[in-house]
């Protein structure tokens, strides 16, 4: 069963390559990333990681070097991770307290507690300077 998926995976990309006029194996990893990207608008994001995984394993048994362990595909699947983190974590309209009746105690303490304004420090050897500092030479006794 998990052999029909990574072979189905596997022919998925490969006809998406084609389609592209890329080359499948072994891919480029912004080829990778892309269709990754492409996947996104398609399937959940887990999918989308089985998917990745697969064309890693079709490399690794061709003896290719795997894209996924490039910064570009890690990077895009980081974000798609994010995006859909975001994405299931917005459970309704309004937050759980609002509707359990919790927004009145939330807005009084909110009045009741002024919030302490930023208390912006000067420190003289943060950052670059805007002149060279000057620095005093002594003469060399001869």
């Amino acid at each position: 069963m998990v052999a029909k998926k990574v072979e189905r995976a596997w022919s998925d990309f490969a006809e998406w390559c084609r389609a592209r006029r890329l080359r499948a194996l072994p891919a480029h990893p912004w080829t990778v990333a892309a269709y990754a990207r492409w996947c996104e608008t398609r399937h959940r994001y887990p999918v989308v990681l089985d998917r990745i995984r697969a064309i890693a394993r079709m490399h690794l048994l061709q003896c290719a070097p795997s894209p996924d362990r490039h910064p570009t595909v890690t990077r895009t699947l980081r974000t798609l991770e994010a995006r859909n983190r975001a994405r299931t974590g917005r459970v309704g309209l309004f937050p759980v307290e609002d509707a359990a009746g919790g927004a009145p105690k939330r807005a009084a303490k909110a009045k009741a507690e002024p919030k302490p304004k930023p208390v912006r420090e000067r420190r003289r050897d943060a950052g670059l300077r805007s002149s060279p500092k000057l620095v005093r030479r002594r003469p060399k006794d001869a």
